[in-house]
């Protein structure tokens, strides 16, 4: 989950939390999605985003774009067990 307004991302949650055995890290959920696996983090998080739409709206905040995705993708940086499998150049 990431937090953006005009000046760029304002914050962020992601598997450094969800998948964390640490104590604490300081991230947009407040310790809600801390160590509580992917699944129960996705749950949580569109429920907190729908929540913070609601209370927006209900301060006349103008909200004129929010999207809550419908599927959640959680792709790697690298792909490990093909790059074990490619032969070293050289």
């Amino acid at each position: 989950m990431a937090v953006y307004n005009s000046e760029g991302c304002q914050g962020r949650c992601d598997a450094k939390c969800y998948d964390a055995a640490e104590e604490a890290c300081n991230c947009i959920c407040g310790g809600r999605n801390h160590g509580a696996g992917k699944q129960q983090a996705i749950d949580n998080t569109r429920e907190l985003a729908e929540s913070w739409l609601e209370q927006a709206r209900a301060n006349g905040q103008d909200i004129t774009h929010a999207e809550l995705a419908v599927t959640v993708t959680h792709e790697p940086l690298f792909d490990i067990a093909s790059r074990e499998a490619e032969p070293e150049a050289g």
